[in-house]
Parts: C-alpha cells; structure tokens; sequence
C-alpha cells in the first residue's frame, strides 16, 4: 500500500467512522442494549457489600508506612558517626523512637483485628470459635506479637536513649516514662 492509498484511506476512516458511530448509537435498539447494560452495572453496584473496613486498612497502613519510615530514619541518624549522646537532639530521637515504634505496634494490632473482623463478614461466620476465622485471627495476632518484640525494644531502647540510662528499664516503666515525658 503506496502513501497515498494510506493517507485516502486514513481521511476516510476520520470522517466517516465517528458517522457511523452516531447513526448505531441513534437506533433505538442500541439505546436499549445500553439502557439494559447501564441498569445492570447499577444494580449489581446496589446489590455488592461495601467494605466498611477498606479506609480503616487503608490508614493503618498508611500509618504504619509513615512510622517505619520515621524509625528508619532515626536508625539512621543515631548511626551517624557525629553522633552525641550528651546532646539534646539526640535523646529526642530516642524520645521519638521510642513513642513511634509504640504506635507502630498499636497499629499492627490493629489491622491485625480489623483484618479478622474483614474476614468474617465476608464468610459471614458470627462467632470467632469458627475454625477458619480462629486461625486467621491467631496467625494474625501471633506476627503482630512477633513484630511487638521489634516494638518492645525499640521503646525500651528509646526510653533509654532520652534518659542517658545505661541499660534499659521494663516495657512499662519505658512507656510511662515516656508519656511523663511528653507531657
């Protein structure tokens, strides 16, 4: 096919195409045919289960990226090799770590729950004695309890970054001090 035929069948298909596209969307059966499937879109979107869950895993997990990011980012400054442990910056990293891997712990939890809670209504089991919705709300629950070990460190290691301690002090005594802190 030369340049030109190209160029024909081109200015062709320009005009004439969009022609015929409106004179099949004027048939009253194609009206129809779209009226029937818009109807059907709509009702199917009338009928469907909202999530009521999908924002709350959406925050979390926004949440939880923003605060492994902090935490990161405090590694990376208490790593520094001009680091100063007598300095105020530096015990207020420790202040920061400590409260932001606290958070981040709450909301592994969290997710962890609302997961669960996504789960069975989904299966529509009522009860969390279910075998299924037992396991998943245990599995869940015991890598939330794992990752709480990171989180147990990081506030007990924190706590003791912010108070110039030596060794660290109870996951309690870490959290308490640091609210006492804060406030």
């Amino acid at each position: 096919m030369d340049d030109n035929l190209k160029a024909e069948l081109d200015d062709h298909l320009k005009t004439e195409v969009p022609k015929m596209i409106t004179a099949h969307l004027a048939l009253a059966t194609t009206q129809a045919q779209v009226a029937k499937a818009v109807s059907a879109v709509v009702t199917k979107i009338n009928e469907s289960n909202d999530d009521p869950y999908r924002t709350t895993i959406h925050f979390l997990a926004g949440l939880l990226t923003f605060c492994l990011g902090v935490i990161a980012a405090i590694f990376s400054a208490l790593n520094s090799g001009n680091a100063n442990p007598h300095l105020l910056g530096y015990k207020m990293l420790g202040g920061v770590l400590g409260s932001i891997a606290f958070v981040a712990g709450l909301c592994t939890v969290a997710a962890a729950i609302i997961q669960t809670e996504k789960f069975r209504k989904r299966s529509e089991h009522k009860s969390y004695q279910n075998p299924p919705v037992f396991l998943r709300a245990g599995l869940m629950l015991a890598l939330a309890l794992l990752g709480g070990l990171a989180v147990a460190y990081c506030v007990r290691y924190g706590y003791a970054i912010l108070t110039c301690l030596s060794e660290p002090v109870s996951l309690l005594d870490s959290l308490w001090g640091l609210l006492r802190l804060a406030f």
